[in-house]
């Protein structure tokens, strides 16, 4: 990214920026201005990440607008890249996203941990600098929560994270490398809580630490809040007390070409504001996850349960 050299560089450079300006303002242009190419048709295009949370949420926006408009909609999974691809590309519609993954990933923010602030510039950075809409949040948060074992939270009396820095010398650490290694999480854990603890351990896959703790290999690990394995009454869950998590809140992006062809989307997507906290998203992601139940008939039985559809 002599002095006959130097010219030179500089020439190539002020071309090479000037061809750069013009292919982000195309680029731009093409975001904002594209219409679906499904849309048109009368599809919606609906992306799932392709894990049990993401696949459940997609299958309900899915039921939520074929039951209110005479839309079909069909339901696509993509990993994070290609799906930020796709919707810019237009050939995706809609789906859920995380308030810390589109900060961060997406729009390149610093962390910003108050959830609401979070939200609000997540809403304005996408609608300017990408022509999508973040409609209104789901009502849970996928952030990191601090676990433990019940009887260490009995033993100790937990049930804060301040309440387990305290206790932290006593107590075996399990964290993935990544987690450490993240300058978004732990150096923030260990600046505002600032833990001691009498050793961590490196345990890479986050199924392996349910073990490692059920051994007692461990005693403190760090799940996603909405995890399903989280429903055992041998595991307690800790308040971040101090707000040192980034806030992963769920909420739709729908493209705005796609809204204003089909305006009636914002008001059938936001039936869904705030009405699954993460009990709730954690039985229905058991229902998948460990009952191997279709993501499409777990979101179908919620929302008839709760008198969306019939």
């Amino acid at each position: 990214m002599g002095k006959m050299g130097m010219q030179s560089k500089s020439g190539l450079f002020a071309r090479g920026f000037i061809l750069f300006a013009v292919f982000i303002t195309a680029f731009a242009g093409l975001v904002g201005c594209s219409t679906s190419k499904a849309a048109e048709q009368g599809k919606i295009i609906v992306a799932t990440k392709g894990f049990a949370e993401s696949d459940i949420l997609a299958n309900a926006l899915k039921l939520l607008i074929e039951n209110d408009t005479e839309l079909a909609v069909e339901v696509k999974t993509l990993d994070n890249k290609l799906l930020w691809e796709a919707i810019g590309q237009g050939d995706v519609d809609a789906y859920v996203e995380y308030t810390g993954t589109a900060l961060l990933n997406i729009l390149k923010q610093e962390p910003e941990f108050d959830p609401e602030a979070a939200y609000e510039k997540t809403v304005r950075l996408l609608k300017e600098n990408n022509h999508l809409i973040a409609l209104d949040p789901i009502g849970f948060n996928n952030t990191y929560v601090f676990t433990v074992r019940k009887e260490v939270a009995d033993q100790y009396g937990l049930k804060t994270a301040t309440q387990l820095a305290e206790h932290s010398g006593e107590l075996v650490f399990g964290s993935s490398q990544e987690f450490l290694n993240r300058p978004d999480a732990w150096p923030y854990v260990e600046e505002i809580y600032q833990p001691k603890f009498k050793e961590i351990k490196t345990i890479q896959e986050v199924s392996l630490q349910y073990k490692a703790a059920e051994q007692k290999l461990i005693d403190v690990f760090l799940p996603y809040s909405t995890d399903s394995k989280l429903l055992n009454d041998q595991l307690v869950t800790l308040e971040d007390d101090k707000h040192v998590f980034l806030p992963y809140d769920a909420f739709p992006i729908v493209r705005e070409e796609t809204l204003n062809e089909y305006p009636e989307l914002e008001k059938t997507l936001n039936a869904l504001a705030g009405k699954i906290d993460e009990a709730v998203i954690q039985r229905l992601n058991l229902e998948v996850e460990q009952n191997r139940r279709p993501p499409l008939d777990v979101a179908k039985e919620w929302l008839k349960s709760e008198g969306f559809i019939q």
